[in-house]
């Protein structure tokens, strides 16, 4: 004779295996999601710096032709956009500053440089002008 509840258990297992199943490929495809845009994130953040440090090659070329270049100015390099802030003068030193954002990934370049011979002094990423 049949016992009716053989057949409840093998479709609760049946259940059971699948929803484990759906719970695993869930979470795999989630994680390759994330993968995804954490590599979007870091090519958008790559990108903005690239423009940035653009913003910052235009401006002393800039000021290298005309030692009263002023900056705070916006160029266009590619289909972006990058912004100069006004050029300061820190003792013997000017102060370039340059911002780009490449959806939604920002970059805020300093550089220094000595006034005289536009060598270096210092060059950093800020968090905020």
């Amino acid at each position: 004779q049949m016992k009716y509840s053989d057949g409840y258990i093998a479709i609760t297992t049946a259940i059971i295996l699948s929803l484990m199943v759906m719970v695993v490929a869930i979470a795999l495809s989630s994680a390759n999601l994330f993968t995804r845009l954490d590599v979007l994130d870091f090519y958008n953040k790559q990108t903005s710096y690239g423009i940035a440090r653009s913003c910052l090659n235009d401006a002393l070329l800039k000021l290298a032709m005309n030692p009263s270049y002023a900056g705070n100015e916006t160029i266009t390099v590619s289909s972006w956009q990058c912004t100069t802030q006004p050029i300061t003068t820190a003792g013997a030193n000017k102060v370039i500053k340059a911002h780009a954002a490449v959806n939604g990934a920002t970059t805020n370049l300093q550089l220094t440089v000595v006034t005289a011979t536009l060598s270096t002094v210092s060059f950093e990423e800020l968090k905020q002008f």
